[in-house]
């Protein structure tokens, strides 16, 4: 009895151990299979790895998405970014900020432009934007019309022309736009930009990279200005361009020194002896066609007409004022102008004048040049001289000088353009060229010119033949003065008991250097930013390295009439040309002006 008894306890043992055994493994198969469930969801939903840790970690992760995200994007990891925004897409899902928005979208719209694929890329982004359209919420309906007009853009962009007249249309019919002044110029923004693609060919773009050119639809640097000043930078493209460059300012007293290089763009450009003035009778005379809104509308409808001499002149405008060339057959150009898109973007762009100035200035350039083309130069030319008046910006400036060289002769009003363009941008090298032509053909007032080269040498670092008008200009007041200047001293105090003795002093200087506070400090500010001992070393290596010593030559002989022959700068650069025979015609331009013994500045 005792063996069976032990035989069936064992037994039972065995069979307990057997059962331990297959629960543990059935227990390890059904944690492999939860592994496996992870490993899937965690593939085909990348936000689920989120929610496996603890909620703060969530938080954590998607805060830094943003970040991570951005920086795929700069470094072009399309791949990558694209897994990035795929997590980052799940995890806002709900969230409407259009900052957040605007980032992702405009991110799936990068990754969907460089990765490779079989679809549409046009028609996959057009889809792209109404999905963000509809991601945004009734709150944000200013950012919403901008993400309407950047769609249109990029219907535009891709000659998706009937998508683009859909959505203007769409766009019009919205109610809810019809409070933001920006919608009419989106409006007429539109129409401007499908009525250049529809006649790409007949308009002949004179340049292909000009500053608003035909082919480049997409949404405009000018056109970003009209967003709410109180908006968040952030919500701007991932790669937004930085475009608001800062007006110059002009000081005495600013010690910050620039490049040579760094005199303006346009530095290259040869100085224009003669500014050509087209006489421009017939649209001068014409009578004004900016009396009233009824009698704007009228004027687009009956079209213009057909004017050869117009043609002509805005043929050789120049390209960054008006980038096409309106056809020179009659009939083509009855055609392009009588376009219901031509006069629907003149219509909206008109009313965009009654909107603040943030938003009107945007619509200025591309009114302008409908104008233009639509033989309205009376128009065009009001509405510029009136936004002047309202709003301090270089463009509308030099809109301005440009059209009143083709169109009108008056030199005062035309001179008074480029003093006002100088005033806002004294770095602007070809317009103060523009000035010294004219002191030179047209008898525009030295008096004025050396001030806006003043300005000109306070802003920036001048090239050699500024400083050599500089100098001419210096010579001229100081050789030709327009009445003797005597100082009387009595002998004593003035008193008339006594026979009185005269003391005669003759002052060669001109009065408006002597009485003009502003020159003393201009002088003081040169000196340490242009007649330095360490300027003079540069100004000699340079002129030793490249075998050109204008530059000093020049500078010196301005500096001899304002610190006198005697002064440092000079006396140096004088000594090397004396003993340099291959430079004899400098160094008799410095004699020259070396020989005038007096200065503006005084050191004592």
């Amino acid at each position: 009895m005792v063996d069976i008894e032990e035989i069936s306890d064992k037994v039972e043992d065995i069979k307990a151990k057997h059962r331990r055994v297959k629960r543990s493994e059935i227990d390890s198969i059904v944690l492999d299979k939860q592994k496996f469930k992870r490993i899937l969801l965690c593939r085909a939903k990348p936000s689920y790895l989120i929610g496996l840790g603890p909620k703060a970690s969530r938080s954590e992760y998607l805060n830094k998405l943003p970040g991570i995200l951005r920086e795929l994007l700069h470094l072009r990891f399309w791949r990558d970014a694209s897994r990035v925004l795929s997590v980052l897409m799940q995890g806002t899902m709900k969230d409407l900020c259009p900052k957040m928005n605007r980032l992702k979208y405009e991110a799936q719209i990068q990754i969907v432009s460089h990765l490779e694929t079989k679809k549409n890329k046009a028609d996959e982004i057009g889809k792209i934007y109404d999905t963000w359209i509809g991601k945004i919420g009734k709150k944000h309906k200013e950012e919403r019309l901008l993400v309407w007009y950047e769609q249109i853009c990029h219907f535009i962009e891709h000659e998706m022309n009937d998508e683009a007249s859909s959505a203007v249309i769409s766009l019009m019919q919205n109610r809810d736009f019809g409070m933001f002044p920006q919608t009419n110029l989106f409006i007429g923004i539109s129409f401007y930009k499908m009525w250049c693609s529809k006649f790409l060919k007949e308009l002949q773009p004179e340049d292909a990279d000009s500053n608003q050119s035909v082919s480049s639809m997409s949404r405009s640097g000018s056109v970003s200005r009209v967003e709410s000043p109180g908006r968040d930078e952030s919500v701007n493209s991932v790669d937004s361009e930085v475009s608001s460059r800062k007006d110059s300012e002009t000081s005495v007293i600013n010690y910050k020194k620039n490049s040579h290089t760094s005199n303006s763009n346009d530095s290259g450009t040869r100085m224009d002896r003669k500014v050509k003035l087209e006489s421009a009778e017939h649209f001068t005379n014409t009578p004004l066609l900016y009396a009233t809104s009824e009698e704007n509308e009228a004027s687009v409808q009956d079209g213009a007409a057909f004017d050869p001499a117009l043609i002509q002149i805005l043929g050789d405008m120049d390209p960054w004022l008006l980038s096409m060339k309106p056809p020179e057959d009659p009939d083509c150009y009855r055609k392009i102008v009588n376009d219901s898109y031509f006069k629907d973007a003149v219509k909206h762009l008109r009313v965009t004048l009654q909107s603040p100035r943030h938003v009107s200035l945007a619509a200025i350039h591309s009114l302008v040049q409908l104008l233009l083309i639509g033989g309205h130069v009376d128009e065009a030319m009001k509405v510029v001289e009136e936004m002047c008046k309202k709003v301090h910006d270089i463009k509308l400036y030099r809109i301005k000088a440009a059209m009143m060289e083709k169109f009108h002769s008056n030199i005062n009003m035309l001179a008074k353009s480029y003093e006002d363009i100088l005033k806002i941008d004294p770095n602007c090298v070809t317009t103060l060229k523009k000035l010294i032509g004219m002191s030179i053909e047209d008898g525009y007032r030295r008096e004025k010119l050396i001030e806006m080269i003043a300005l000109h040498v306070e802003a920036s670092f001048p090239e050699p033949e500024i400083w050599k008008e500089l100098a001419s200009c210096f010579l001229h007041f100081f050789e030709n003065l327009d009445e003797d200047r005597m100082s009387v001293c009595l002998n004593g105090n003035g008193e008339e008991r006594k026979p009185q003795t005269y003391s005669l002093r003759y002052n060669p200087t001109p009065r408006m250097f002597i009485n003009n506070k502003s020159w003393t400090l201009r002088a003081k500010w040169w000196l340490h930013r242009h007649f330095s001992p360490g300027m003079l070393e540069t100004d000699i290596k340079n002129g030793k390295v490249s075998g050109d010593l204008e530059m000093m030559s020049y500078k010196a002989a301005c500096a001899s009439h304002i610190f006198g022959r005697e002064f440092g700068y000079v006396t140096k650069v004088y000594g090397l040309l004396e003993n340099d025979s291959n430079n004899r015609v400098l160094f008799n331009f410095l004699r020259r002006h070396r020989q005038n013994w007096n200065k503006i500045y005084n050191f004592e």
